[in-house]
């Protein structure tokens, strides 16, 4: 721990900051040093100082006599978790501490020494006001702000006899988490799910982000979390980088992906923005390519033809390391089946392929890296375009030809027509996607929302694929925690083969990935073993009830219906409906009884209407930091610690392509003693619901963790902290029970690696913060480059254009649907229609809305939405720093307001700062707030902000811009049906109508919640800034 947290216990220095920054170098040991020598050297030296930018870094002025500590940490205001370092100030007397600056790590492979303001800005959420700082109760109807103090033990004594008398069952309690669990905590979350039997997770980001928008790329390249931990843009070496729909990655904004996009502006690549809007990125781009909404997937199809047609494609790469050489049998109806032998058991044993050496087919194995050899070990050449291949008198065809094929109608003029660009701009954008390289399209975030979202990332990946710019500098590069846990599991299905398994396809063998810790399988196989064979079966439960989506897609499904959410983990599907009473299983009537949230707000993160709807009608525990609207709706609230007053576990995760241990540094002591670390909330709610000996045994087998040595830890220190938290009616102010026990287990694991001492892994994060592993130099220099020398996480090892997951689960429960096409198919904008409707229901659109050409002219408009660079998620509204930014005269109108094109809003009479109701077609639903004017947006478009919306009287700063947007938010035009596949909400499958909004709806739109007790602002708890007291 610091010694900015406390003042007599850790490794900082309380030395002068130049002199620490000169010192720190030597405290880390010879690996750091070494590492840092290496990959730093270049015009830097080896103290954090020095290591900063020569000019333009922001050296503050020091207090005489005061005390500065400098402690190294992970930023926790979004999921980019960028390294940082925490300047940390003391009084003379010793009576005062207090974090006052965040920078970034210069030691960092991740970030690079770089933050971003929202970084900067993590004091202001240690000291904000609004501060959640007691266990709070309600006192009064929910969706006002009602509450009385609490005592931790009333608090948990409440939680406890309400679930005993209400009978609440695992399976009838709905967890919710953030983006920040997401990112941090699966290695605690997951384990509780399991030990607890709770099979429900509503994630805030999984269904719009890493199933709404990833899984296309997922699905290709064998990935997870493409833009936290499996997969680097790296923009620094591209020749070309084009960022599509999606400017909440690279510039909306996450720092690791940010810095190397202005690298890879500096080193002269060539940027295009394809988005509807001119975008933060757009500003940056040589060319902004403004197509329409919805028309992407054709676009990226018209490409693919354009690369197959000319011979642009990557011929070597695509025969020997992706899945197109494979042979398919067209089935008619759009089904291609893979040409497979297989087992008694139905499941894969070889795959065919056409070898052009021997003239015939031959079999190659089903999981491997390459295509070079046969099941045999004979060196044969996979042709990509055979003619008159035939298997037992049936024509088959490689999966190359079926995607030759199915783009050859997709031409520029046809691209053209429905993206409403000219032909010029986009055979120009075609070529120098078909022939640049390194070529880097940024994975993203915050893009294309429809039914057709898979299908179009799928193109977007299948682009990257035949143009072989995969795992090479400048191009898409997995991370260096993505290859040590991909050789970990080829190790295991090497290991299980030789002593006698059957070769097969990863998701066919589940035996084998049980082998390996499940929270540390690598990127798709996680997902697909989680969804598989855990949340979406039954009997993976004691109690026999599967997720929530699960149980509406069987519901779905028993009714002649499509699913809503065939693949995915985490989305909110189900819950709404479960609470209608539209929901049964083993016979009767499903219905959650209870929500158990952490960092999230589901009142604003997912479809409004339907979520306060839900939050009425259950007991719902919250646990954050700062007041949202979702609090507004809780039953008890639980005051979380910031980031900054956190002591965490060690990690290994990022997207930095080298691999490294980091950690998060308790920078300073807990301000307001009533406050707990949540790791440590649910290790206490594992206590009191009787399963922490399951928690624990869950833990250390999630993450390849000594039980024994884990329990006893846990034991040890959850006696000292509950102890003093029953003795002193407080929360010690410094450490945490989980982060005391892993760090001191994880220490012996991480020196047995490093071949040192427990003592100096210790010491070594305690004062850089990172300790280097592998560098992606030392990755490559062992073979171990994907898939050139070891095979992806996908089902078959290859980068899969054609999605053996997709066929072999999805369509083999489910059915064919265009949807989840395993190749690629083209699913239209289906405007205000398709499965936007009704749940596992396809309604085919009406005229024009049946025209994928089909363009809106005022008041109908078609609806875009993003992501504002100042603000990472809802709750950062309330950061008096970041929300200064976006009050800003000139960024007010940019960052607070609906965008809307001159010429549509002239025809409306609509002027500049004026109120409108943007209206859903499909649903009747709408947001109220000003127009900004601006020709940054095409005249067909209207273009939203996704942060604001807040209405809660506790949020002193965020209900600020009640006067610029009004009290609901974009998500309150999500659509009340899920995409069949991921389950996300397909908004920008409708178009909107706008008009000037009436007087009585900005009253309504501009209101506050009421407030019937004391605001937390308002309450006299008194922050505790002393550096000392409160330990244990």
């Amino acid at each position: 721990m610091s010694d900015g947290a406390s003042g007599n216990k850790g490794s900082g220095i309380s030395v002068d900051r130049r002199d620490f920054l000169k010192l720190s170098g030597a405290v880390a040991g010879s690996a750091a040093l070494l590492y840092a020598a290496k990959k730093l050297s270049a015009g830097f030296d080896l103290n954090f100082l020095s290591l900063m930018p020569q000019s333009g870094y922001d050296v503050e002025t020091l207090q005489p006599n005061w005390t500065y500590t400098y402690v190294p940490g992970i930023c926790g205001i979004c999921s980019s978790t960028c390294d940082v370092i925490t300047t940390v100030e003391k009084s003379p007397d010793g009576s005062y501490v207090r974090a006052i600056e965040i920078d970034g790590n210069p030691l960092s492979p991740l970030n690079k020494g770089k933050v971003c303001a929202r970084g900067r800005s993590g004091a202001f959420l240690t000291y904000n006001k609004d501060r959640i700082k007691t266990p709070l109760i309600r006192t009064g109807p929910k969706g006002t702000w009602s509450f009385k103090e609490a005592t931790w033990e009333e608090a948990v004594g409440y939680i406890l006899n309400t679930m005993k008398q209400n009978n609440v069952q695992p399976y009838e309690i709905i967890l919710g988490g953030g983006a920040i669990p997401c990112s941090n905590y699966r290695p605690q979350f997951i384990p509780f799910m399991f030990a607890s039997q709770v099979p429900n997770m509503a994630g805030s980001p999984m269904q719009p982000c890493i199933y709404g928008e990833h899984l296309g790329i997922n699905l290709t390249m064998g990935t997870f979390d493409i833009h936290g931990s499996d997969l680097m843009d790296d923009f620094t070496y591209s020749s070309l980088i084009v960022v599509w729909g999606d400017n909440g990655n690279p510039a909306g904004i996450f720092v690791n992906r940010a810095h190397r996009l202005g690298e890879g502006l500096d080193n002269g690549a060539f940027m295009i923005v394809i988005d509807p809007r001119q975008s933060e990125a757009a500003s940056k781009a040589d060319l902004w390519v403004p197509v329409k909404p919805g028309s992407d997937l054709a676009v990226a199809m018209y490409i693919v033809n354009y690369i197959i047609s000319n011979g642009y494609y990557d011929s070597d790469f695509v025969r020997y390391y992706t899945d197109l050489p494979f042979l398919v049998v067209d089935e008619g109806n759009g089904l291609l089946r893979p040409l497979a032998e297989e087992y008694s058991d139905g499941t894969v044993k070889a795959f065919y392929v056409y070898d052009e050496i021997r003239g015939g087919l031959a079999k190659v194995p089903p999981f491997t890296n390459t295509n070079m050899y046969d099941v045999d070990g004979n060196r044969i050449i996979p042709a990509l375009s055979p003619q008159g291949a035939t298997y037992n008198g049936q024509q088959v065809y490689t999966a190359f030809q079926k995607l030759a094929e199915r783009v050859s109608s997709y031409t520029v003029d046809y691209a053209s027509a429905v993206s409403g660009v000219d032909s010029s701009i986009l055979e120009e954008v075609a070529r120098r996607m078909a022939t640049t390289r390194p070529m880097d399209i940024a994975t993203g975030q915050k893009g294309q929302w429809g039914s057709y979202t898979t299908q179009f990332r799928k193109a977007v990946a299948a682009i990257m694929a035949l143009t072989g710019n995969v795992d090479r500098r400048g191009a898409w590069v997995y991370s260096g925690v993505y290859r040590e846990r991909m050789s970990a599991l080829n190790d295991a299905y090497s290991s299980a083969v030789s002593s006698g398994t059957p070769p097969g396809i990863l998701i066919q063998r589940p035996g084998i990935l049980e082998q390996v810790p499940y929270v540390t399988l690598p990127g798709l196989i996680l997902n697909a073993f989680a969804t598989i064979y855990a949340f979406h079966n039954p009997g993976f439960w004691v109690h026999g009830y599967p997720s929530i989506d699960e149980i509406l897609n069987q519901n779905l499904v028993s009714q002649g219906l499509k699913p809503a959410a065939a693949f995915t983990m985490f989305p909110d599907a189900g819950i709404y409906e479960a609470l209608q009473g539209q929901l049964t299983w083993k016979g009767a009537t499903y219905k959650p009884k209870m929500a158990i949230l952490c960092c999230v707000n589901p009142a604003k993160d997912f479809q409004e209407s339907e979520w306060k709807e839900i939050l009425s009608n259950l007991f719902v525990v919250s646990m954050d930091i700062l007041p949202t609207d979702t609090t507004l709706y809780a039953d008890v609230i639980l005051p979380d610690a910031t980031y900054l007053e956190r002591e965490e576990p060690f990690w290994d995760d990022s997207a930095a392509l080298d691999y490294y241990y980091r950690t998060r540094n308790q920078a300073v002591p807990r301000v307001f003693p009533q406050t707990v670390p949540n790791l440590d909330i649910i290790l206490m709610m594992a206590y009191e619901m009787g399963i922490l000996e399951q928690y624990v045994a869950q833990m250390a087998a999630g993450n390849g963790l000594p039980y024994d040595q884990l329990l006893s830890a846990v034991q040890s220190n959850l006696q000292k902290y509950m102890g003093y938290l029953q003795q002193y009616g407080a929360y010690p102010r410094t450490g945490g029970i989980i982060a005391d026990s892993w760090r001191q287990v994880q220490s012996s694991i991480f020196a047995q690696v490093l071949n040192t001492t427990p003592d100096q892994v210790m010491s070594t994060l305690e004062s850089q913060g990172v300790l280097p592993v592998k560098t992606y130099d030392d990755f490559s220099s062992a073979n171990q480059l994907i898939p050139y020398g070891m095979p992806a996480a996908t089902p078959t090892g290859r980068i899969e254009v054609y999605s053996t997951l997709l066929y072999y689960y999805v369509v083999k429960t489910y059915g064919y649907d265009p949807t989840w096409d395993p190749l690629l198919a083209y699913v239209p904008p289906n405007w205000n229609a398709g499965y936007a409707v009704n749940p596992g229901t396809y309604v085919a659109p009406s005229a024009p809305y049946n025209d994928p050409s089909f363009e809106p002219t005022p008041p109908e408009f078609f609806l875009d939405y993003f992501k504002i660079p100042p603000i990472a998620y809802t709750y950062m509204t309330d950061n008096p720093m970041t929300y200064a930014i976006t009050e800003n005269g000139y960024h007010k109108n940019i960052y607070q307001y609906i965008w809307i094109n001159p010429a549509s809003a002239a025809q409306l009479g609509i002027n500049e700062g004026d109120w409108i109701a943007v209206v859903s077609k499909l649903t009747g639903a709408k947001v109220v707030a000003r127009a900004h004017l601006t020709n940054w947006i095409r005249p067909d478009t209207v273009g939203l902000p996704d942060p604001w919306g807040q209405n809660n009287p506790a949020l002193s700063y965020s209900t600020r811009a009640l006067d610029s947007f009004g009290n609901k938010g974009m998500t309150n035009l999500w659509t009340k049906s899920y995409d069949p596949l991921t389950a996300h909400r397909m908004m920008q499958q409708q178009t909107v109508e706008v008009r000037p909004a009436t007087s009585n709806e900005v009253q309504e739109y501009t209101a506050l919640a009421s407030a019937t007790t004391t605001l937390p602002s308002e309450e006299d708890i008194q922050p505790d800034m002393s550096p000392t007291g409160g330990e244990l």
